[in-house]
């Protein structure tokens, strides 16, 4: 059931293309988030009627009680294959997309041009955020963090205002160098484990060396971080914020920015608790200064 949370945005993207009129593309739409939704809320049921056992259980991965695992092997010489489950950190986020797509859609009823269109990068943005938030192999984990992202520049830049061309370009190009970061701190951790396993909860028994953990850890904060608007990779978010469509920045503001955060802690802060302890009062001070900027903004 945890794959179709992101199979159902992925099959009403590829439904809106074929649906002619209008008044049903946007039915359609919201069909496929109100599904989704209702997947989520099931999940939901099975969470907290196996809650407790889920939290006695014992586990490899500390901050991991998986349920709803589905797992078969890709390309087992790679070490790559499909993994997917859920755990508390993970389900509070899919319920937050469940609840931002729906109420996106419902802010999105009167988009007149290109509608089908505008549809269809939308749910692929949400097939993407869902996909991140259910994937425990981190190869799977970025394809879906870049699906997640690339919907963005179009989103943006076609049904969006004011400088929307270059609010896009700017926003898609940060977050394609943080992607970098990311995907060389992903390579770096696999190639230390071995080079045989891309697995989030084999990673985490693996005991990376403090000089690795003090190397790779500003990689994936840093990657994350701007994603997640962290202070001074910030500047594409208000450009981004200010151009976007409502719906579009529901998502932006609600669910892609809390991809950064969500990544530090799934990735970095789990995989290398030693580097996130060495680097812990230098990242503290940024967080003050983020906190400390961002409200002066507001003000201003």
């Amino acid at each position: 059931m945890v794959s179709f949370l992101f199979i159902v945005p992925f099959l009403t993207a590829l439904a809106v293309i074929f649906t002619p009129r209008l008044l049903w593309i946007r039915w359609v739409a919201l069909t496929g988030a109100l599904i989704t939704s209702a997947i989520t809320l099931k999940l939901d049921c099975i969470f907290f009627n196996s809650a407790s056992r889920l939290l006695t259980e014992t586990s490899p991965l500390h901050l991991i009680q998986l349920f709803g695992v589905q797992q078969f092997e890709w390309f087992h010489s790679l070490g790559i294959q499909y993994l997917v489950g859920l755990d508390g950190l993970s389900l509070a986020m899919v319920n937050l997309t469940s609840l931002i797509i729906t109420t996106g859609v419902l802010a999105s009823w009167e988009v007149k041009d290109r509608t089908k269109e505008f549809f269809a990068w939308l749910f692929l943005l949400a097939g993407g955020v869902f996909g991140v938030f259910v994937s425990f192999d981190l190869f799977l984990f970025f394809v879906f963090y870049e699906v997640a992202v690339l919907p963005m520049y179009l989103l943006i830049g076609v049904w969006g205002t004011g400088p929307k061309e270059y609010s896009a370009m700017k926003l898609t190009l940060m977050l394609m160098a943080g992607s970098a970061l990311i995907i060389v701190g992903i390579l770096a951790i696999y190639q230390a484990a071995g080079g045989h396993t891309f697995d989030l909860t084999l990673l985490a028994q693996h005991s990376f060396s403090r000089q690795f953990q003090n190397w790779v850890y500003p990689l994936l904060f840093l990657g994350f971080g701007v994603i997640g608007a962290l202070y001074p990779f910030h500047t594409w978010s208000p450009d981004g914020h200010a151009s976007a469509p409502t719906a579009v920045s529901m998502l932006h503001a609600g669910v892609l920015m809390k991809l950064g955060g969500y990544g530090i802690i799934r990735l970095a802060i789990t995989l290398l608790p030693e580097g996130a302890n060495t680097w812990s009062s230098f990242f503290m001070v940024l967080a003050t200064i983020n906190i400390v900027y961002g409200a002066l903004g507001a003000i201003k």
